[in-house]
């Protein structure tokens, strides 16, 4: 039972686990893809309000460092790059942006994000924040690998738990293996433990039922083999002293002697299957015998 016990409960800790960690890993993938998203965005609302208007004018604009490997770069409402980092047009990100919108994207390996820059009602130019997706990728791994290692731990706990469940439900089967070879070896006395498990304890109730049952047929037989032995011992003794007699006495005939043993042996009341051998002796002396051949 335990060989079946265990990988059982490690196949179904396994499925479990499987069908929880997927969607874990996709939801790991798309959360930490859209924060960076934020950050992106972010960053390039902070730029929008830091450069203000005025470079619609055409003053000299100086744009703010980009946080770890974040690059920005302004755009004029013809989708030209005017300042900072980034292709020298802004593509489909700054187009959406120059339309009124937030925009984000992920284009060959890049996570970028635009939004627009404005004055009054007009729309004077946008801010495209862009990053490698390499590093998000490796917060995505990093991310993975923990739950991977969770998976792993549950797994480990998933077998602990499954050989002490399968122990608990083994032992008593083993006890009543045990108590059973008892009995084989003819210990009737011994009898099957309870558990706190309903169908072993059905088991062992059983069991011992059938056993207490034996015993007391057994016990029985032995009654009466004692009892058939006995009175068979004393006919039977009786039997071989009346034929001894005659023997020993030549003048004895031996038909009646034989007669007497058939008295003796054949169903009949109690008194006379069960007399004694010194009553065989008086009833039938070596005078009688002789009457009888005469």
């Amino acid at each position: 039972m335990r060989a079946r016990v265990v990988p059982v409960a490690l196949v179904a800790a396994a499925v479990a686990l499987f069908l929880l960690a997927v969607p874990l890993a996709v939801a790991i993938r798309f959360t930490f893809f859209a924060d960076e998203g934020g950050e992106l965005e972010r960053a390039a609302m902070a730029t929008v309000v830091r450069v203000g208007p005025g470079f619609s004018s055409g003053d000299p604009v100086e744009l703010p460092r980009g946080q770890g490997e974040v690059r920005l770069g302004l755009y004029d409402p013809a989708g030209r790059l005017l300042s900072g980092a980034g292709p020298a047009t802004g593509g489909d990100t700054v187009r959406r942006a120059l339309a009124g919108g937030v925009a984000r994207q992920r284009t060959d390996g890049e996570l970028v994000a635009a939004v627009p820059a404005s004055s009054g009602e007009r729309i004077i130019g946008a801010v495209r924040a862009s990053t490698s997706s390499r590093g998000v990728w490796a917060r995505v791994l990093w991310g993975w690998a923990a739950l991977l290692g969770l998976c792993l731990l549950a797994l480990g706990v998933a077998v602990v738990v499954a050989r002490r469940q399968a122990s608990v439900l083994s032992s008593p089967l083993e006890a009543l293996a045990r108590t059973s070879l008892s009995i084989a070896d003819g210990d009737l006395t011994a009898r099957a433990a309870r558990s706190t498990i309903t169908e072993p304890d059905e088991v062992a109730r059983a069991h011992n039922a059938m056993v207490g049952r034996l015993a007391r047929l057994l016990e029985r037989e032995r009654h009466f083999t004692a009892n058939a032995s006995h009175r068979l011992r004393t006919p039977l003794t009786g039997l071989r002293l009346g034929l001894e007699e005659a023997l020993a006495d030549p003048d004895s005939d031996p038909r009646a002697a034989l007669a007497e043993a058939a008295e003796l042996t054949s169903p009949g009341p109690h008194h006379r299957r069960g007399a004694a051998a010194g009553d065989l002796r008086d009833r039938h002396g070596p005078t009688s015998l002789r009457a009888g051949g005469r």
